[in-house]
């Protein structure tokens, strides 16, 4: 059977005068239309319901029925609803046309006929229906892709919707911070260790929001345009950030691995991100009306002093959602495990097996160092060489094996650029504590061998562990590593440093500030009697916590850079193939050049740098770049805090604030010890004590504490 031939636009032409049907046929014949004729509403109606004309021209005034009546007709007619109809008539009446209108027509053409005038209606409104009907055609194939995306989406959010299963703490305030990250619009930063499912969460935090109905859009900050060159990828990423901030108007756009951008990409993105700040709070709105979520899958405190995330950056997150690791989750197991199972059995077309209970107690006591990624790689591993319906987690498929020394790894902290901070526990004595690593590449850069590395940094151990303060981080051993790194064993801290506390709750009143610096000084005092400086005291070094019954215990951290005075004389300052070492932010100018002497009052400098940070929110200088820092401590005089403050501060501690910020060695406090005289001598409003400090904690920090 031939197929039908593919013909023109249909007209049906209706009039019960053949003279009038011959006058139109002959206007619009050979315009490439297919025209039908009928001589009565009755046969219009019968034609229309089976040809369905893409036009309809309908006299009005016929026997019999009329064309009102007709189009009346035509319009409750299923199949013939969609034609367009214009009438012909001799009436020039206005209400006679409104009528004709509001029973459906599209137009009026008035008898006699103009060929012209026939010819331009019939063209128009034949280029109206068939861009009607290629719209309705785009609709409903945006309906089926928005049903198919819908679907995906479906699938997705049960796929990842494991990471919020359970009833431990950590999920319960995970979901609570979900609900409140999306009643707001500010860009929020989701930090948390790899596999831990940072998208999944973005995409809750978006679909409870008031955007849920739009799209979020999801992208990769390591990737770029295909089969492009790395650098061409990096700025390829830049550009799809800035289209896809246009296409994601009205919705959420979502950046994973924030920290991976280039540091010109950063600054792009965080001047973005200001932008879309303001343009949210001013009226016009000419931004996108965009809602961003970036992510880390390393704390970004570490990103920062790693130097892979700028400040300016950090600044313009001003909400941060933490994702727990699994291994502080393990009581989610029973409900997770089996849910990711069923779902990966479902996939495989198979039952879903029982976890026996030998293997879920495994499950328990592993570490978990990739999180859910690794929990869903296990399972899945187990569930491809199982047939039964009892699915047993062999030990071959949890690496219990990882260990430095005595100890055992259980989890990892942190990282940066010289190694890695792990949760351990001692094999036989089964002590908690922390494990920095110190890779032996990332020193290796500095030009001193292998010998010589292991000796600076035993100098560093034992200088450090003959430090008995309270209030100086312990250290439990030293030694190297099977990898040819090294590991500093230190007491287990539950809290957070200076630096995490002030960005989450912004700045302390002076009263505690002097209370956290005092009891820097307790520490910096010792260390300076036994010729040491510490020389990176800054806000990530000093890290408050619960001990005991104590809340606000301040312990000075990382000794890393330590260096001991010989003899009465002060020492040079250390710099490695030209790189100083310290935080630019808070070094001591004596620190920067290499031809000035320093002492412990390089560590008074920095402490008052820290100071200005508890106080202000920021420290005391700031620049594009750690060279225009560097050269601001060097030659610039700071304002006082009190100047940038949004807290109260005493006259008299800012005088102490910019006496220990002075260029001037001579004119800083001469030792810690002066230093803490000075503080306790200071006179606030209100000191502050353990109840204060207890408060707080159970007001902010509860769940923190919960676990000291």
């Amino acid at each position: 059977m031939k197929p039908e031939k593919a013909h023109g636009p249909q007209i049906l032409l209706v009039d019960d005068n053949p003279t009038n049907l011959q006058v139109l046929y002959q206007t619009l014949e050979g315009n490439g239309y297919r025209l039908l004729a009928a001589r009565s509403g009755k046969d219009a109606i019968s034609i229309a319901e089976r040809a369905v004309p893409d036009l309809i021209l309908l006299d009005v005034m016929m026997p019999d029925m009329d064309g009102f009546e007709t189009c009346t007709r035509l319009k409750a007619n299923s199949r013939a609803r969609e034609c367009a109809i214009i009438f012909l008539s001799a009436l020039t009446d206005a209400r006679e046309k409104a009528r004709g209108l509001e029973l459906g027509a599209v137009d009026f053409v008035n008898k006699p006929f103009q060929a012209e005038e026939v010819l331009a209606r019939v063209r128009t409104h034949l280029t109206i229906r068939e861009l009607q009907k290629q719209l309705r055609k785009r609709n409903e194939e945006l309906q089926h892709e928005l049903t198919v995306a819908q679907e995906l989406l479906r699938e997705a959010r049960d796929r990842t919707d494991g990471v919020f299963l359970g009833n431990s703490a950590e999920v319960v305030r995970l979901r609570h911070d979900v609900q409140e990250a999306a009643k707001s619009d500010e860009t929020l930063l989701i930090s948390g260790p790899p596999g831990s499912d940072h998208e999944a969460v973005a995409r809750a935090v978006h679909h409870q929001s008031q955007r849920s109905s739009r799209a979020i859009l999801c992208v990769s900050c390591l990737s770029g345009p295909p089969g492009s060159t790395p650098s061409q990828q990096r700025t390829g990423g830049t550009l799809a950030i800035l289209d896809k901030l246009r296409l994601a108007d009205g919705g959420t756009l979502y950046l994973e691995g924030v920290q991976h951008l280039p540091r010109e990409s950063q600054r792009i993105l965080a001047a973005r991100l200001g932008a879309l700040s303001d343009a949210r709070h001013s009226p016009g709105y000419a931004e996108p009306n965009v809602r961003m979520i970036v992510s880390t899958t390393r704390d970004v405190d570490d990103e920062l002093a790693a130097g892979r995330l700028i400040p300016e950056l950090r600044r313009a997150l001003p909400l941060t959602l933490d994702l727990p690791p699994l291994r502080a989750r393990v009581d989610d197991l029973p409900t997770i495990a089996p849910y990711i199972l069923k779902r990966q059995a479902e996939q495989a077309g198979r039952p879903a097996p029982i976890l026996s209970d030998e293997s879920l107690k495994r499950l328990k006591t592993y570490r978990w160092p990739g999180n859910l990624r690794e929990l869903r790689n296990v399972l899945g591993s187990a569930l491809a060489t199982s047939e039964g319906s009892i699915l047993e987690i062999g030990d071959h498929l949890l690496d219990n094996n990882l260990s430095v020394g005595s100890y055992s790894l259980i989890e990892q902290l942190g990282s940066g650029g010289m190694g890695q901070v792990w949760l351990a526990r001692h094999r036989l004595l089964a002590r908690p504590a922390a494990i920095k690593i110190v890779r032996e590449a990332a020193v290796g850069t500095a030009g001193e061998d292998g010998h010589a590395l292991r000796q600076r940094f035993a100098r560093e151990a034992q200088a450090t562990a003959e430090l008995q303060s309270p209030h100086t981080v312990q250290l439990f051993d030293f030694g190297v590593a099977d990898t040819g790194g090294f590991y500093y064993v230190m007491e287990r801290l539950r809290g957070m440093d200076l630096q995490r506390m002030v960005e989450r709750h912004g700045p302390v009143p002076p009263e505690r500030a002097i209370f956290l610096l005092k009891q820097a000084c307790l520490s910096l005092s010792e260390a300076h009697g036994l010729g040491l400086v510490h020389r990176d005291i800054k806000p990530a070094n000093l890290f408050v916590c619960r001990l005991g019954a104590e809340y606000d215990f301040l312990k000075v951290l990382d000794f890393g850079v330590v260096s001991r005075r010989q003899g009465r004389e002060t020492m040079e300052a250390i710099t490695v193939s030209g790189m100083v070492l310290g935080t630019p932010a808070f070094l001591a100018p004596e620190l920067i050049s290499g031809v000035r002497s320093f002492d412990g009052r390089a560590d008074i400098y920095s402490l008052g740098c820290v100071a200005f940070w508890l106080l202000t929110g920021r420290p005391p200088f700031e620049g594009s770049d750690a060279m225009a820092v560097l050269m601001q401590h060097s030659n610039v005089a700071p304002l006082p805090p009190s100047t940038v403050s949004e807290v109260t501060i005493p006259a008299a501690m800012d005088a102490l604030v910019l006496e220990c910020l002075s260029k001037d060695t001579s004119l800083r406090p001469p030792t810690a010890d002066v230093l803490w005289q000075r503080l306790d001598k200071l006179s606030v409003h209100a000191g502050w004590d353990q109840q204060r400090a207890r408060r707080w904690w159970e007001l902010h920090e509860p769940e923190m504490i919960s676990k000291a």
